[in-house]
């Protein structure tokens, strides 16, 4: 009997009602038909709705009085658990850390099961850096979504994986489901605690790093192709095929402003987007075959720099803000003065630019493109000093470990490698992705790595060394 109380996520002994409810809501989640293109969770969801029904029909037949007094009482902890709950989000949101903590820790202790008050306990000890906590929080909420039977967006790590690839120093910690579409973007702030994702569903969502847990959701409108977060990680920025730039405030969740519209701004998608050193300025670029510059707290256009001939897919800002560099389908690398605009030189090459980013030290710059290689440029003068090759697909995105030693490329078989920049020397392939993967960056503590990919998922990794 306490099997089916389980299946159907009730307490033992709950009221007809309550079990009449819970039916109710599960047989709407699990539903076939929510999941018309994906087959295995179709099938997945007519086992579930078999075993959802089993335990109705049961209990329905097999009615249990519970005593009056245990009712009440078990209610009564139940009220105080959610009281407790309340106080704390208010308190984490006032930035009170410590009574937050106390607050969720009397919510899980009067109810054991309260997956909610496990993941947003998990959020501020992630805030305060206590990852190893917040990481058994973590685990707690997925073992009480197994136990429930409950579908989570974060998967637990394909153990029987890790273990066919001992020599891989990576292991693929969880999976992000929420999006349902193509996730085409990701960025970390600057401390390594949260991460954005963009995706042509619309949306742009906020997440903690160490937990998976996702901490909002910004309705953007239109397919989101690029997303960034300022050097503050206060802002989040994104675009779309709206031809609009929007920024998000990251810790209230609301809405900043439009940057563009129908009366100026970009005429196309705009592709990419990155904030500028200062705080004060982003540039964007686009289909329309230039680049933008913005002013963040009013708004304003500071200047549109054309003079490419196909659209910009990439843009990255040198550390110090002086140097804007872009890849574009015209099979050029473009580096310009960032305040004026001015051009210093173009890198003409015979395949596509789909990828530009710049290293810690700003000296050097990576590329991928096309041709399936990934390349070390030196800014100064413009020549290749490293050259990646070992991809068997286009080079779709490139990033940097915050030491400067690692280079990370992910390509459109679903393959992400890391490289040594030193020798070009391989370090690994990680292969759990099934579609292009669309971008991949590394933590700024360098034990935490994400991606994401056309296969609609973000993937989280953990160094098997750091954990």
């Amino acid at each position: 009997m306490n099997q089916y109380y389980e299946r159907l996520e009730l307490e033992p002994g709950a009221s007809p009602e309550e079990i009449k409810q819970a039916y109710r809501k599960l047989v709407k989640e699990w539903h076939p038909d929510r999941f018309p293109d994906e087959p295995q969770r179709q099938q997945q969801a007519e086992e579930k709705i078999k075993e959802i029904n089993e335990a109705y029909e049961y209990l329905k037949a097999h009615p249990v009085t519970v005593p009056k007094v245990e009712r009440q009482e078990r209610e009564k902890k139940a009220a105080e658990a959610e009281y407790h709950y309340q106080r704390g989000v208010k308190k984490a949101k006032q930035e009170s850390y410590k009574e937050a903590l106390d607050h969720f820790s009397q919510a899980i202790f009067l109810k054991p099961d309260y997956i909610e008050a496990y993941k947003y306990r998990g959020f501020v000890y992630s805030i305060l850096g206590k990852d190893r906590k917040a990481n058994a929080d973590l685990r707690r909420v997925g073992e009480l979504k197994r136990k429930w039977g409950q579908t989570s967006t974060y998967s637990p790590p394909d153990r029987h994986r890790e273990q066919q690839n001992p020599n891989i120093p990576w292991s693929c910690a969880g999976t992000l489901r929420s999006h349902v579409n193509v996730v085409t973007a990701i960025a970390i702030d600057p401390q390594g605690r949260i991460f954005s994702s963009s995706s042509y569903d619309g949306t742009v969502r906020l997440w903690q790093l160490s937990t998976g847990q996702q901490l909002r959701v910004f309705q953007h409108g239109s397919p989101v192709y690029c997303t960034a977060i300022s050097p503050d990680g206060r802002i989040i920025a994104s675009g779309g095929k709206d031809r609009t730039i929007q920024l998000w405030n990251a810790q209230t969740g609301q809405h900043i402003r439009t940057l563009g519209g129908w009366f100026g701004g970009h005429s196309d998608t705009v592709l990419t987007v990155a904030f500028h050193p200062d705080r004060k300025r982003l540039a964007s670029a686009s289909a329309d075959r230039s680049v933008r510059l913005w002013k963040l707290n009013s708004g304003k256009e500071l200047r549109q720099i054309s003079g490419y001939g196909n659209a910009i897919t990439s843009l990255a800002i040198s550390p110090d803000g002086k140097i804007l560099v872009t890849g574009s389908l015209e099979k050029a690398i473009k580096i310009r003065q960032f305040g004026s605009g001015q051009l210093v030189r173009s890198l003409r090459e015979s395949y596509k630019i789909l990828t530009v980013a710049f290293s810690p030290d700003g000296e050097t710059f990576a590329s991928g493109g096309s041709d399936g290689v990934a390349r070390l440029w030196e800014l100064k003068t413009g020549r290749v000093i490293q050259t990646f090759a070992g991809h068997d697909a286009l080079v779709s995105t490139v990033s940097f470990s915050k030491d400067g030693k690692t280079l990370l490329s992910g390509d459109g078989e679903g393959k992400i490698k890391l490289w040594q920049i030193e020798t070009g020397a391989k370090i690994c392939t990680l292969s759990e992705h099934e579609d292009r993967v669309m971008s991949v960056a590394l933590s700024s503590g360098g034990n935490s790595l994400v991606s994401c990919s056309a296969d609609r998922t973000i993937k989280i990794w953990w160094r098997s060394d750091s954990r």
